[in-house]
């Protein structure tokens, strides 16, 4: 049996909210280039398979289901690749309970797959496949003791690459999603190791903790020498460490996600409550002309031409049918 494919390219940051299936995700561009890549969505008999291969640099968070488990593969992670902060590698597997957050920084040529199901649906498929699951195993969210075996990692890599490519097929046979859905969920039962968190290593917990104070405080001035006095360490330190964990110094990390904030904003916000220069300073970007210069090289495209998008994009998600800005900015 054939089940339907929905293949999209992908060509704007926004495009990545549908990394996995209808999760609505934060996303946010890590290089000036153009988000690139593929995602690939099937959805047969309460099993819900997402897959994203990406041709760019890109941080994706959120929770992937707020009513159902995500059991998470990475078929080919580069180097530099992070996961709640932590460095991953090739055939790591996680699962996330419904509603718990992942953070995942994502570098060129990252590929993974994604199944999403409720834990009766989980239950159904392990009792049919002979699956014996360990006790509790999926109480927690975290990550596997031991990546997927080779074998499994082939399987799942093979499928998923004809579906990433230009000419793939819109159909899928049943029977590839079963194989995929089986390699994941038998992973889980291979005996009784729990889900772990490794423990971050020390420059992965202060820029653990200097982010987190970052991203809710972005509208507020945020000196690096007030960030590496938080943090207990000098400005040295704390430079080195985020170009080590992130791949980008703080001051970039700051002034890139100011940046996304006021995207995000310039989307969502109806003109007429505010300008371009009133989202601009509520995220303490004050030099206007500046904004403008960093934001189009970031995203390509100027705010103004960002805001005009903006009508069609609340349309979608709200459906609100605001009229657009005339800002020249």
């Amino acid at each position: 049996m054939d089940v339907p494919v929905i293949r999209r390219r992908i060509t704007q940051i926004e495009d990545l909210r549908d990394a996995v299936d209808r999760a609505g995700l934060s996303a946010f561009q890590r290089s000036r280039e153009s988000p690139r890549g593929t995602l690939v969505h099937v959805v047969h008999d309460g099993i819900a398979l997402s897959s994203g291969h990406f041709d760019s640099r890109v941080q994706i968070r959120g929770a992937l289901s707020q009513e159902a488990l995500s059991l998470c593969v990475g078929l080919r992670i580069p180097s530099g690749n992070l996961l709640l902060s932590r460095a991953i590698d090739t055939g790591i597997v996680s699962a996330f309970r419904p509603g718990d957050e992942q953070d995942a920084f994502h570098d060129i040529g990252s590929r993974y797959a994604v199944i999403t199901l409720s834990e009766e649906v989980l239950e159904r498929e392990a009792e049919r496949h002979g699956i014996t699951l360990a006790r509790n195993v999926f109480r927690h969210t975290g990550v596997h003791p031991r990546p997927m075996r080779p074998a499994h990692l082939t399987t799942i890599s093979a499928f998923l690459a004809r579906l990433h490519q230009e000419d793939c097929k819109t159909r899928l046979d049943s029977s590839a999603l079963v194989a995929i859905s089986v390699a994941l969920i038998g992973h889980f039962g291979q005996g009784p190791a729990p889900l772990t968190l490794p423990p971050l290593r020390q420059r992965e917990r202060l820029v653990e903790q200097t982010r987190a104070h970052i991203d809710q405080n972005l509208g507020q001035q945020l000196e690096i020498e007030d960030l590496a006095r938080r943090a207990g360490v000098s400005r040295r330190t704390l430079t080195r460490s985020f170009e080590d964990v992130v791949g980008e110094p703080p001051r970039s990390y700051v002034a890139r996600m100011r940046l996304h904030r006021i995207r995000s904003d310039l989307l969502a916000i109806d003109p007429r409550e505010a300008t371009i220069a009133d989202i601009s300073n509520k995220w303490g970007i004050s030099e206007l002309g500046r904004m403008s210069a960093r934001y189009r090289d970031l995203f390509g495209e100027l705010p103004s031409e960002t805001r005009l998008r903006g009508r069609d994009y609340r349309l979608a998600r709200h459906g609100n049918l605001a009229p657009s800005a005339k800002d020249d900015v």
